[in-house]
C-alpha cells in the first residue's frame, strides 16, 4: 500500500461536515493526542484527572468504578482507533469513519492483542520504572531553558522525557505501519500539490558586511538576554504541609481528621464549609450526603439537629459526626501542635453574605487570624472577605489550564495566593506566579517523590490527603534548602506581612 503526506488544507476536506462537534468530542476528549502532546498520538495513554478519580476512590467500591472508567474509554478509543486513517487517508466524514473503523476493529483481533500490550506496558513503564518523571506540555514554554539550567530535578526528567519519547515514537511507527498493513478496504486519496516556494536569501553575505555591527549587537543582546532570562524571582515564603480535608486515616472534614494531620505534623487542616438549613456552618464537601451516609439528602435542607443524627463515615469503615466550623476552630485551637485551618468556602448562591460573616465572627471570636488561610472557587466570596478582612490570607482556588497569570494593581481582589489541582501545574504558571509575588498551593498529591518534585520545582504548598506523607517530605526539604534572599522573601513564622510602605516583606532574623 502506497502512504501519501497531506500536503494543505484542501485534504482536510473531511473536516467540513456537520458532524463536525462529534469529531472535536473525538480528537480532544477521547484520542490521546490530548494526553501525548509532541508524541505521535495513534496508540492511547489514557488520563483521567487526579481530582476526579481521586474523589471516585472516596466512595464504596471507587476502585471497580475507576476501573470501569478507564476500560470504557480504552475500549471507546480502540473501536475508534481507525477513524483519522479513513478521514484523511480515504477522506470520508467522520460517521462514515467511526463506522468503518469499528467493522475493521471486530474483525482485528491481532491489532487487540498489539493495542492492549503496548497500553499495558506504557502504564507499566509509567506507573513504577519513571514514575513523576514526565514533562507536560505546558512545560514546553519560554521558562524552559532557565529550569533545565537552573534545577537538577527538571533536567533529570527532561533527559528521562526525551529518552522515552524517542522509544515512545519508535513504537508508535511500528504500530501505526501494522495499522496500515491491516486494513484491507483503505483507498489512499491523498494529493501532491505543492503548496509553497522557498526565497533564497544569502545571509552570509549579508553579515560578512556590517560584522562589527552584528557582533556588538550579538553580544549586548545576548547579556541582557542572559541576565533577565536566569534572574529569578524569590519564593515569598517556605512551603507548607497541609492535610487534605484533615487526613486520610479518619473520616474527611471530621474533627478526628482534623486531629490526626496535627499528630502528623501538618502545618493545616484543609477543610469545607457549607451553611445548613437553619443557618449554621458546618464541615461538609458534597451538597449531598448520599457518599458519606448512604442518605439521599441535600445538605441544605437539613438543620444542625438533623445533621447530627447521621453517622458519616468513609470506605475503610471509619466513624465519625459532622461538625460545625466552631467546633473545627476550638479543636485546631487547642491541638498539642497547634495546627492551622486552611478554609475552603463552598456556599450556594445566596449564602456568599452570610458564610462569609460568620467566618469573620467565629475567627475573631478565637483570636485564630493568624492561623487561619482561607479559599474558594466562588470569586465573590472571597473578594467579599478581602475586602472585609485584608489583611487576612485569603486566596482562590482553581483546577483546569489558568493560561497566563497576570495580577494589576487596580485589581477588585488581588490574592494572597491560588490552589491550584496538579494537572495544571507548568513552569509557565509557576515563573508568573513568582514574577507576582504569588505562592502556588497544589492539591491532591500523596507520594513522597511527587511532593518532593512538586517543592524544587517552586510550588509553596502540598495539600495532600495523607498528611504524614506530606508533611514528612516537606519537613525534609526545608531541611535541605537555602533560606537566604535570593530563595525567599521571607522565612518569618506566620503568614507573610506588607512592611509599612507596602514595597517589600517583613523579613527575619533566621
Amino acid at each position: 500500500m502506497e502512504i501519501c503526506f497531506i500536503s494543505g488544507i484542501e485534504d482536510l476536506k473531511a473536516f467540513k461536515t456537520p458532524s463536525i462537534i462529534l469529531i472535536f468530542i473525538y480528537f480532544i476528549p477521547i484520542n490521546p493526542l490530548w494526553h501525548l502532546g509532541f508524541v505521535s498520538s495513534m496508540i492511547p495513554r489514557i488520563s483521567i484527572p487526579n481530582f476526579i478519580t481521586n474523589e471516585i476512590l472516596k466512595m464504596n467500591m471507587g476502585s471497580l468504578l475507576t476501573l470501569g472508567m478507564y476500560l470504557i474509554l480504552f475500549i471507546l478509543y480502540a473501536f475508534l482507533i481507525f477513524v483519522p486513517f479513513y478521514m484523511i487517508y480515504s477522506q470520508t466524514s467522520f460517521i462514515e469513519s467511526c463506522k468503518l473503523s469499528i467493522k475493521t476493529m471486530l474483525h482485528q483481533r491481532k491489532i487487540w492483542l498489539l493495542f492492549i500490550g503496548i497500553f499495558l506496558g506504557y502504564y507499566v513503564l509509567e506507573t513504577y520504572v519513571f514514575p513523576h518523571y514526565f514533562l507536560n506540555v505546558s512545560d514546553f514554554n519560554f521558562y524552559f531553558l532557565r529550569y533545565f539550567v537552573l534545577s537538577s530535578t527538571f533536567r533529570m526528567r527532561t533527559i528521562l522525557f526525551i529518552g522515552f519519547s524517542i522509544l515512545w515514537v519508535l513504537v508508535e511507527i511500528g504500530f501505526i505501519f501494522f495499522q496500515i498493513k491491516s486494513v484491507k478496504d483503505l483507498e489512499v486519496n491523498c494529493s501532491f500539490e505543492k503548496t509553497y516556494l522557498f526565497h533564497k536569501i544569502d545571509v552570509k553575505t549579508r553579515i560578512k558586511h556590517h560584522k562589527i555591527a552584528v557582533s556588538i549587537v550579538s553580544l549586548c543582546s545576548l547579556g541582557a538576554f542572559i541576565f533577565f532570562y536566569f534572574n529569578q524571582e524569590p519564593l515569598l515564603h517556605l512551603p507548607y504541609a497541609i492535610g487534605h480535608r484533615g487526613d486520610i486515616s479518619q473520616v474527611e472534614n471530621s474533627l478526628e481528621a482534623i486531629l490526626a494531620a496535627d499528630a502528623n505534623g501538618a502545618d493545616f487542616a484543609e477543610i469545607d464549609i457549607q451553611m445548613t438549613k437553619d443557618r449554621v456552618l458546618v464541615l461538609c464537601h458534597d451538597t449531598n450526603l448520599k457518599r458519606l451516609t448512604g442518605q439521599d439528602i441535600d445538605l441544605k435542607d437539613c438543620t444542625l439537629e438533623e445533621l447530627k443524627e447521621f453517622t458519616i463515615q468513609d470506605h475503610y469503615g471509619h466513624q465519625a459526626k459532622i461538625p460545625t466550623l466552631e467546633e473545627a476552630i476550638q479543636t485546631a485551637k487547642n491541638s498539642p501542635n497547634q495546627i492551622g485551618l486552611l478554609i475552603e468556602f463552598k456556599p450556594l448562591d445566596g449564602d456568599q453574605e452570610e458564610t462569609i460573616h460568620q467566618t469573620i465572627e467565629l475567627i475573631e471570636k478565637y483570636d485564630f487570624a493568624d492561623r487561619a488561610m482561607f479559599m474558594s472557587m466562588d470569586a465573590q466570596s472571597v473578594e467579599m472577605l478581602a475586602r472585609e478582612r485584608e489583611d487576612w490570607w485569603i486566596g482562590y482556588c482553581a483546577f483546569g489550564n489558568l493560561g497566563r497569570i497576570q495580577i494589576r494593581l487596580n485589581d477588585p481582589f488581588i490574592p494572597d495566593f491560588i490552589a491550584i489541582e496538579e494537572s495544571a501545574i507548568n513552569t509557565q504558571l509557576l515563573e508568573d506566579a513568582r514574577n507576582n509575588v504569588l505562592p502556588v498551593y497544589v492539591w491532591s498529591v500523596d507520594d513522597i517523590d511527587a511532593v518532593q518534585d512538586y517543592l524544587n520545582m517552586g510550588i509553596s504548598g502540598i495539600i495532600g490527603d495523607a498528611s504524614d506523607q506530606v508533611a514528612y517530605s516537606v519537613q525534609k526539604f526545608k531541611s535541605q534548602v537555602n533560606t537566604d534572599d535570593e530563595h525567599y522573601k521571607t522565612t518569618c513564622p506566620g503568614f507573610p506581612q506588607l512592611t509599612e510602605d507596602e514595597y517589600g516583606y517583613i523579613q527575619c532574623a533566621r
